[in-house]
């Protein structure tokens, strides 16, 4: 079941931009909410009691009062800490947390039906996501499927304009806003393409135009500590989508026989 939280970040990009700013405030300070009064929130932020109102109605919760009850239940409760491995090790593991309250193991069953019954599949990512399309290729290969990443905007609108029913690609991008991405998808989709998206936030352009999506969880609210794995929930899809894949015997045979030939290489 989706936190508050988990609701703020899914319907983030539907929010104005003064919602947004009570969603920023939101994020940033959820622990010094509990016990706060509507009021005194719109006049730390600048804003109207009707705009948090419309805000709290617009993330699932039906007043001020229960947007708070709901927002207890949220919020994590970690240790200050000022020591790098530990807060690094807190930030994974609300990360991991979070995204696995947003995972619907019936998506990823279907997308990984979808990854077997595909003539081939494309991945497209751009900058960090980029990185993660070209592991999740190399992983897909191992198993013996049909896959090529895509990264840049000219081979996205190259390989989208030649592909058929029979292919699938899986779009990578955790604010779902990735102009090059959304291209590519848009013409994929007039060729029937089945779309797979990997991304942080519902109704966005991406999230519209796929027929399937992968929610992940935002590290929005860590990036004030320095925290930079932009990529950390969207590697952990990848690993549970990999898992999965790797339940198929035909594809666990190829990728051991894989990892036998490259380690009978090395010894060359």
């Amino acid at each position: 079941m989706h936190s508050i939280l988990d609701q703020i970040q899914l319907k983030y990009q539907t929010l104005s931009k003064t919602e947004k700013k009570i969603a920023d405030y939101v994020i940033h300070h959820n622990k010094t909410l509990l016990n706060i009064h509507i009021q005194e929130l719109a006049d730390k932020i600048n804003v109207s009691i009707s705009t948090i109102t419309r805000f709290c109605k617009k993330i699932g919760a039906s007043s001020f009062v229960e947007f708070k009850i709901l927002l207890r239940d949220a919020v994590k409760q970690t240790d200050e800490t000022h020591d790098a491995i530990d807060a690094v090790d807190q930030i994974y593991h609300s990360v991991i947390k979070s995204t696995n309250s947003l995972t619907n193991i019936h998506d990823f069953e279907t997308a990984c039906n979808w990854i077997f019954e595909a003539k081939s599949i494309h991945i497209y990512g751009i900058g960090s996501s980029g990185l993660s399309a070209q592991e999740l290729k190399l992983r897909l290969a191992r198993m013996g499927l049909f896959v090529d990443t895509h990264t840049d905007s000219h081979a996205m609108i190259i390989n989208a304009s030649i592909l058929t029913s029979q292919d699938v690609i899986i779009a990578i991008s955790s604010s779902g806003q990735t102009k090059e991405i959304i291209d590519g998808i848009q013409i994929a989709k007039q060729q029937d393409a089945k779309i797979i998206a990997i991304t942080n936030y519902s109704e966005t352009s991406l999230a519209k135009n796929s027929d399937l999506i992968l929610y992940t969880s935002s590290i929005q609210t860590y990036r004030d500590n320095g925290f930079m794995n932009s990529q950390l929930s969207i590697l952990y899809s990848l690993d549970i989508l990999s898992m999965m894949l790797l339940l198929n015997q035909d594809a666990l045979n190829k990728s051991n026989k894989t990892l036998k030939a490259i380690n009978e290489y090395k010894k060359i």
